[in-house]
């Protein structure tokens, strides 16, 4: 008798980065990309900086925290959504934080760039034109949305 798969995957709930140096990983991504991180517990859990973006659930941990696991330097790549990218791109400049390369366009509607964060993991920043908002408005109504998924299994 063979098993078959429940389900598919279908929804990202969370990135967790994991560093050596965690604090200056936070002050990275809050305090020059501006994600709103807050210090977090989860019951017995070690401290850790965590916020949402969007549906996923975004959190930083020291290293030691997960006795045991690789601890790769670089190995993530990160892919955020920015609204307005020039402004951003002003405000690294200003911050000391230096481009992988130039804002290029990406697609007919799109531009982006990409910086490194302090433990060289590559972090691009896409400013998404309407065709994308626009898929990802049809990728919703057609059972794409978490809550929506999630209420609906539930009755």
């Amino acid at each position: 008798m063979s098993v078959r798969r429940a389900e598919g995957l279908r929804f990202l709930s969370g990135i967790i980065l994991t560093s050596t140096d965690p604090t200056r990983l936070v002050a990275f991504y809050r305090d020059v990309l501006g994600l709103p991180l807050a210090d977090e517990r989860h019951g017995d859990s070690a401290p850790h900086w965590a916020c949402e973006l969007g549906d996923v659930h975004f959190a930083i941990h020291a290293a030691a925290d997960y006795p045991g696991e690789p601890t790769a330097v670089g190995s993530v790549k990160l892919a955020f959504m920015v609204f307005d990218l020039a402004p951003l791109v002003a405000w690294l400049a200003e911050s000391g934080v230096e481009l992988c390369y130039p804002p290029e366009e990406f697609g007919t509607e799109s531009r982006i760039t990409a910086v490194r964060d302090p433990d060289g993991n590559l972090v691009e920043l896409t400013e998404l034109g309407p065709s994308w908002l626009d898929h990802l408005r049809d990728h919703r109504a057609n059972g794409g949305d978490l809550v929506t998924h999630w209420t609906a299994r539930k009755r």
